[in-house]
């Protein structure tokens, strides 16, 4: 009999930001997206 294996599906890192998604995050959590998004590792969506 086959071994069942749960497939495991790793969510892509989160390269897009939309203004209001950055309103709920943490003060911390917050401060290293902008810092990302500054050396524009990530990218801000209006």
């Amino acid at each position: 009999m086959a071994s069942k294996k749960k497939d495991v599906y790793v969510m892509p890192r989160k390269l897009y930001w939309h203004l209001y998604s950055l309103q709920n995050l943490n003060s911390e959590k917050f401060i290293k997206v902008v810092n990302k998004i500054l050396r524009k590792e990530y990218q801000l969506i209006k």
